[in-house]
């Protein structure tokens, strides 16, 4: 498993306002089913459901293993929905006033697993991941978190000894990321590893370290690309 980056979970605004509010809703949920006690024994498997399902989507997140476990996540994602909603019911039909907090807790999270079902079953090129993506923050090269602000597009005007990298192309490598190109780079004529691409496209990553990734874009085509031009998916 790829090591925790709590950057990649903070680089996305969209995801870390999500999880922050249902963070929120599930504490309203817990201490109001504290004060309750044992009756509402359906919404006590609600609580650490949810909990695992809130770490479990957290952890694939920061792990980079969205792709890989996409189908597992919205499985648990349309159980929590479907628990959620029979506990919803059941908090209304309970006219007491602390079964109240419990049931704007059980909303709270139902909207944000509603949003998430959108965030991670929507395809790459719908509009939108598009415009979901689009908020992303993007990283520099080597840095341990997000950076402060939208950044400028990279200078490509370098010398060529700058700009050549050293990364060894193999075309049989398994290509395990995905990367949205921020900006068009032209590859270095002096460089015959080196990939051209267009903004907003997307690209197939080997790995994810160094300065340089090696790429391959949709048509097949194989190379290197600067890793600032580019922001994982």
């Amino acid at each position: 498993m790829a090591p925790i980056d709590t950057g990649l979970v903070l680089a996305q605004p969209f995801f870390l306002c999500s999880l922050i509010l249902i963070s929120i809703g599930w504490f309203i949920t817990f201490i109001g089913a504290c004060t309750i006690g044992s009756s509402v024994r359906l919404v006590w498997v609600d609580i650490f459901y949810n909990l695992f399902l809130v770490l479990g989507v957290t952890l694939a997140v920061a792990t980079q293993a969205v792709r890989n476990y996409r189908l597992v996540i919205l499985t648990f994602l349309a159980g929590g929905l479907s628990l959620l909603f029979i506990c919803i019911d059941d908090m209304i039909n309970i006219h007491y006033s602390k079964t109240s907090a419990v049931g704007s807790g059980l909303i709270f999270q139902s909207l944000v697993i509603i949003f998430w079902v959108v965030f991670f079953g929507a395809e790459e090129d719908s509009l939108a991941k598009r415009s979901i993506d689009g908020y992303t923050i993007p990283r520099t090269p080597g840095a341990a978190g997000p950076a402060s602000g939208m950044i400028a597009a990279p200078d490509q005007h370098q010398s060529p000894l700058e700009n050549l990298s050293s990364v060894v192309v193999a075309p049989s490598a398994d290509y395990a990321y995905k990367a949205r190109a921020l900006y068009s780079y032209e590859a270095n004529p002096e460089d015959s590893n080196e990939l051209s691409f267009t903004k907003g496209d997307v690209l197939d990553i080997v790995d994810n370290k160094g300065k340089w990734w090696q790429a391959r874009k949709q048509d097949g085509t194989v190379g290197i690309a600067p890793s600032n031009y580019l922001q994982l998916i």
